[in-house]
Formats: structure tokens, sequence, C-alpha cells
């Protein structure tokens, strides 16, 4: 299940953050600077803010607000305490009140929440325009300092954008304008929602990763249901991405969440050497059944995987990166990723491997774009509590997204 309740209406998000809130003191007398920032850069890169000029332990409240591309009204909101210089740094500042309760200076972007619901699993339609994002400072009940973001998915440099319907293969190339120096390329494959995972792929690309999102199910050629997958598909697609002028000669990375994490496994166990390096979040040890049929839900040299089975990861013979939460309420993924740590420890030929555990994320985070909204619930025809607070799950995708470029830099190499 590894979509959530973001709906994608093309391949980016507006976001309009406005703020709002007060300070003691004199107002009068303030200065206030807001510098936020980078002014403009991809949607996934940190951001900056921090705020100056305000009264000596002050209370402020910046608050934001953002309108999707059906208009519909967004809002977060947190109050902090000025340090006795005037400063604030969100990086360094815990709220003290407010819709998030840790120090992130993108904790304004993932704890948007509607404003025309009270239904926690209202999804937030993105348009195709990127992120504008207005950030405002109140103190004394006046607007003091603003500042504006532009969270971009595309450039005049690229990615370019290829559609990949040949061959029994569904899927789309984001190639970046700009490949980062000895970058792979990668693979990314989604979980039992189907389609394909065209944002991560997209922001992978964004940030130099020749990227193909890749379809296994639910598109158009393709079966319509997770029944009778066979591995072969996954080793004709990286046949495919091997040929291509930008990618050949490159090392290949798979990732795959939920669903996509046991089909990675899969593949690595069965085709040792397809990929160059695995990356399986939120997985299981174990293989499933069919989802949306009936029956083995995948098969190898036309025939099926037992249901219930282990999966053969003593098999792999490159890197893998396993992450996990510790509230997953879809399936025991931490105690599967440490089956999979265990069997791979053993394997006498084994290569290196991780396992990142996050105790208090669900199963939702795991592998997607950060400073996103993570509340929790995903959809499968309806929604379902994955697991794991809001908060945490935002962190963990924050952090985690940075070892996993660290990763796909060099899967050899110990994270840092």
């Amino acid at each position: 299940m590894r979509g959530l309740h973001w709906c994608f209406a093309g391949l980016a998000v507006l976001f309009v953050l406005l703020g709002g809130g007060c300070s003691s003191g004199s107002a009068t007398a303030l200065q206030v600077h807001l510098d936020a920032g980078p002014a403009a850069a991809p949607f996934d890169t940190p951001v900056h803010i921090t705020v100056s000029g305000l009264s000596p332990a002050g209370l402020v409240t910046l608050q934001a607000t953002a309108r999707d591309s059906q208009g519909r009204l967004w809002e977060s909101a947190a109050g902090f305490r000025a340090s006795a210089a005037g400063t604030l740094n969100l990086a360094a500042a815990v709220p003290v009140s407010g819709s998030y309760h840790v120090a992130d200076a993108a904790g304004l972007l993932w704890s948007l929440h509607p404003t025309f619901t009270r239904n926690p699993e209202a999804g937030f339609i993105m348009g195709n325009s990127g992120f504008t994002v207005r950030l405002e400072v109140l103190a004394g009940g006046q607007v003091r300092a603003t500042a504006t973001l532009a969270r971009l998915l595309s450039f005049k440099t690229g990615p370019s954008v290829q559609t990949v319907s040949r061959d029994g293969i569904a899927s789309t190339l984001f190639t970046p304008g700009k490949i980062t120096p000895g970058a792979p390329a990668v693979v990314v494959i989604g979980g039992s929602e189907g389609g394909e995972d065209t944002l991560t792929a997209a922001a992978l690309a964004m940030a130099g990763y020749p990227a193909l999102a890749l379809g296994y199910f639910k598109e158009p050629g393709l079966p319509p249901c997770l029944c009778a997958i066979p591995l072969e598909y996954f080793a004709r697609a990286v046949r495919w991405l091997r040929a291509q002028p930008a990618e050949g000669g490159r090392r290949v990375v798979l990732i795959g969440g939920s669903r996509g994490a046991e089909a990675a496994l899969l593949v690595a166990s069965y085709e040792p050497h397809l990929f160059d390096a695995v990356v399986a979040d939120s997985p299981t040890a174990y293989i499933y059944g069919a989802f949306g049929g009936t029956g083995a839900a995948w098969t190898f040299h036309g025939k099926p995987l037992t249901t219930g089975a282990a999966i053969p990861v003593a098999n792999i013979r490159v890197p893998v990166l396993v992450s996990d939460g510790g509230q997953d309420s879809v399936w025991l993924s931490a105690a599967s990723a440490s089956t999979i740590v265990q069997e791979l420890r053993g394997s006498g030929d084994r290569a290196p491997y991780a396992n990142l555990y996050y105790p208090d994320a669900g199963h939702a985070y795991a592998g997607l774009p950060p400073y996103l909204s993570y509340p929790g619930y995903g959809f499968n025809g309806q929604y379902v509590y994955l697991g794991g607070s809001e908060q945490a799950n935002a962190l963990a995708a924050e952090q985690f997204w940075a070892k996993m470029i660290e990763f796909i830099n060099n899967p050899s190499a110990p994270l840092k």
C-alpha cells in the first residue's frame, strides 16, 4: 500500500503558505526580518527559515495556508518563543503550540490540514505548476515580514519525460537535464495500489538520477490485479533501460515499497545479477498471494511462487537497504526486516546491507519524497490506516530520503 492520501494531478504540487501570529513586547518598534530559502529549488530540497528582529524572548506564531489545485484551503500553524536576542530558527526551535511539536524547518509544510473538512483522510489535490510557497510572520497582530519560495518539479533543463509503452512494458522514464556524475539509473516500483510511482521517480530525476517509474499491473496492457506477475517482466524493463542512450552503461538500482519491496527482494533473489543494488521499503520477508484477485502474486519461469514461503534473500548478491517502521499497521515490516537482515548475515557470499528502523513510523512514509504531508493513510480502493503519527512519518521520510540518496550513490559504503 504505497500511495498516501495525496492525489496526483500531473507531476507537481501547488502550495501557498501564509503566516500569522502575535508577539509580546512593543510591536511598533520591531524591525522583523524573515530569511527563507532557497528561493527556487527542487521540491525535495531542505528549506531554512529564520526570523530576526523579534521581541527578546517574545512569543510569535507562524501560520501556513495552502490552496490545492481545486482551490481548497489547507492550513497549519506553530507558536514559538524567540531567543533572548529576538531571533528564531525553525530548524532548532521546538514549537510551544501548534500543528507540529518538533524542531523542523519544514514542519509547516508537512503538517498542513484541510480547513474544509474534519476528515483526516482528505487528500491534497496537486496541480501542475510546482510549489509556490509564501511565508508571513505576524507580530503584535500585524504582518511584519514575508518571503516567497519556489519549490520546483521541473526546470528548463529537464528532466525530460518519456512515456514507455512497448514490449509489454508500461512505464515513464525521467531523464535529468544534468545527470549527477557517476549516477546510477533507478527503477521505482510501487505497491498494491498499482500504476506507476511517478512522484518518487520525478523527484529522483530532479536530484540528477535517471529514473524509470515502472508499472507492473493496473496499467494498459498489464494485468488488472497483482496476480501472476512474472519476475521476468522486470528483467525486460532493465534491458530496455540499459539500451537507452543516457542510461546505458550505468549501474541500476531497484527501489520498491510495500508489495513493491516484496517484488524487489524476489527479483534480487531469483535474478541475482539483474540489479546492482536494492532498496526495500516497509518490506515483508514472506511471499504474499494475489491482491485484487486469486492465486499466486508472482511467477518465475512460468511457475507460481508459493504463497507463505520465505523470500530466499540469502541468494541476493548485491547491496540491500531496508527501511521499516515500528508502528506499521499493514504488516510486521520491522519483524520482517530483522528476518531479512538475519538471512543476509548468514549468507556465505553476502553483500553489504543496512536496516534503518524508525520506531514511531508506520507503513506509508518509506522511500517517498520528504516535506509532504504524511498523515498515515493510504488509498487502495478505500482509505486505510497505515500506522504511525503524521509527525513520525514525516520525519522518517525526511531522514530516510537522505540516507537512500547516500546509498544510491555508493551502495557498498557504510551509511554515515
